[in-house]
């Protein structure tokens, strides 16, 4: 082919015929310019499949962090509502010398002061993305945004609320070892005056209500987190048109088995509150899929499964209630309500 266009231009230069050389010459550039554009154009076309395939492992990558995240947040709840349940105990005086002292115990009620309650997010595949984020294709912009913002704002709020606790945990030891009998805890066993400092004193009292703010906090923001993380996921699964999808909130069927979940509903009793909010009598109810907490007169409380003794009140993002129900361990007759560090109550199943 080069040749020809050679032999052509040596023709008309030879016949002096300038002008059919000239519009030859232009149209041999046209053609070489036209080559050009469409090589260029190919390679474009490859290195955008090259791009969005890329683009493709990155946001399974995320699902991945995002999937890793949830299932993790759930530990973080569940660690949340054990420890919220002992500090109401202790805050309200509900528990024996034995329960707060006895050597049996392989963690004091009081050391939850002590102990840290955090959630870290993984965020390799986000990382990855915003590394790469000059070559994501287009057909990606909508999700973006809405990594930016579950990354960029709720992972900020969720690292302010880890370095809260932090912050409340590293005050407690400091301040518990400026006492003479910490220093004697260690030398010669636990002295009274330390047990009426955790049973009795108001500093304690004051410790434990900062403490559960702390984690009261982290429990937001963790479910906060967690909602969104769940959302973000199934968009990305529509978005890469897989079937990989995850539900939320999990429905009360799933919680339990059938005669399980039948046999918590019912009605029951007040044994023991410390609030005016609760009514004498209440009855629990399944409505559609979710526990209801059911009482003529009173706003409609309805609560998602947690785990297999625990349903969480649902979360709105408006709002932001914390409120937990959560069932004796040995049996499904008597369950425990929280709606607050004032406000808690015991009831227990009334005699069908």
């Amino acid at each position: 082919m080069i040749k020809l266009f050679r032999n052509n231009r040596r023709k008309f230069l030879s016949e002096n015929k300038f002008s059919k050389y000239l519009a030859y010459a232009i149209g041999e550039i046209f053609l070489v310019v036209v080559g050009i554009l469409i090589a260029i154009w190919i390679n474009s076309k490859n290195q955008e499949k090259i791009n969005e395939k890329k683009a493709e492992v990155i946001l399974m990558e995320i699902q991945k962090d995002l999937k890793k995240d949830i299932e993790s947040s759930t530990a973080v709840v569940n660690t949340f509502i054990n420890y919220d349940s002992i500090a109401r105990l202790l805050l309200w005086d509900k528990l024996t010398t034995n329960e707060m002292f006895g050597i049996s115990n392989k963690m004091k009620p009081y050391e939850i002061v002590y102990k840290m309650l955090t959630f870290k997010i993984s965020d390799n595949g986000y990382v990855n993305y915003n590394r790469n984020l000059n070559n994501i294709p287009t057909k990606y912009n909508s999700i973006t945004n809405k990594l930016k913002y579950l990354y960029d704002t709720r992972g900020v709020e969720l690292n302010v609320a880890n370095e809260r606790v932090r912050s409340i945990v590293f005050e407690n030891i400091d301040k518990v070892n400026t006492f003479d009998w910490s220093v004697q805890t260690i030398k010669t066993g636990f002295p009274e005056e330390g047990k009426h400092y955790y049973a009795k004193n108001l500093e304690f009292k004051k410790q434990l209500i900062t403490y559960m703010n702390g984690i009261g906090n982290i429990f937001l923001t963790t479910e906060i987190y967690k909602l969104e993380a769940i959302t973000l996921h199934n968009e990305i699964s529509k978005i890469l048109n897989t079937d990989d999808y995850i539900s939320y909130p999990p429905s009360f069927n799933s919680s339990l088995n059938a005669s399980n979940g039948k046999h918590i509903l019912g009605k029951y009793k007040l044994k023991e509150t410390v609030s005016e909010i609760f009514p004498s009598t209440i009855e629990l109810r399944e409505v559609e899929n979710k526990l209801q907490f059911f009482r003529e007169g009173l706003p409609e409380f309805r609560y998602y499964w947690n785990g297999q003794t625990t349903f969480l009140n649902m979360i709105d993002q408006q709002g932001l209630v914390l409120t937990y129900i959560r069932f004796n361990k040995s049996k499904n007759s008597e369950f425990f309500v929280s709606g607050g560090k004032s406000a808690y109550a015991y009831y227990t199943k009334v005699s069908d």
